[in-house]
């Protein structure tokens, strides 16, 4: 017997419920409003390729995904864990414009691969607390790049109802996924 999606995540406690799923048609970022506050936290999966041709940090075929909520640039503090098979590398940042979510291929990759990021984002609703940040991303280029282990913190304790993802240093390419889904919390 098909069980739809929305009775067998209703039935499931903790499970990730999709809220949106975007698909760029044409180069350029990622704008989510209104955010529903009833779920303990968000988590977002994007596939992502930038559409410059030149380079973040060094890379010169990789950029950043980054994300800010509430369409609020200060107050952000990101500590990076890096790895491009030959070497690992770990940074700290604070007073940030934004949370970094890793790296993505840009322009000068393969074509036609895209990177994927994960993000979870802890407590978005709560309005006690500063808002925790875990990213994942896998930036291969066809056979180098850089994976990223990325933690954030927005130093705010306003509930997120927005959140705007974009490329560092251009916009996303054309074909560019993201996927929005609340995490239901135990007994919900």
């Amino acid at each position: 017997m098909p069980v739809s999606l929305s009775s067998a995540s209703a039935a499931m406690h903790g499970a990730m419920v999709p809220i949106v799923t975007s698909t760029l048609s044409s180069n350029g970022y990622f704008d989510f409003t209104n955010i529903p506050q009833t779920y303990q936290d968000l988590f977002v999966v994007e596939n992502a390729r930038a559409v410059t041709t030149s380079g973040d940090s060094g890379f010169s075929t990789q950029n950043y995904g980054n994300m800010y909520f509430n369409n609020v640039t200060t107050g952000y503090s990101v500590t990076f864990l890096i790895g491009n098979g030959a070497s690992a590398t770990s940074t700290r940042a604070s007073t940030q414009t934004n949370c970094y979510l890793g790296y993505i291929p840009n322009g000068n990759a393969t074509s036609g691969i895209f990177g994927s990021i994960t993000t979870h984002i802890l407590n978005y609703a709560n309005t006690s607390t500063y808002k925790t940040i875990l990213s994942r991303s896998a930036g291969d280029t066809n056979g180098s790049g850089t994976t990223a282990l990325v933690v954030n913190t927005w130093q705010n304790t306003a509930a997120i109802n927005r959140l705007t993802i974009y490329c560092s240093s251009t916009n996303f390419l054309a074909g560019t996924t993201a996927t929005l889904y609340g995490i239901r919390s135990i007994g919900q």
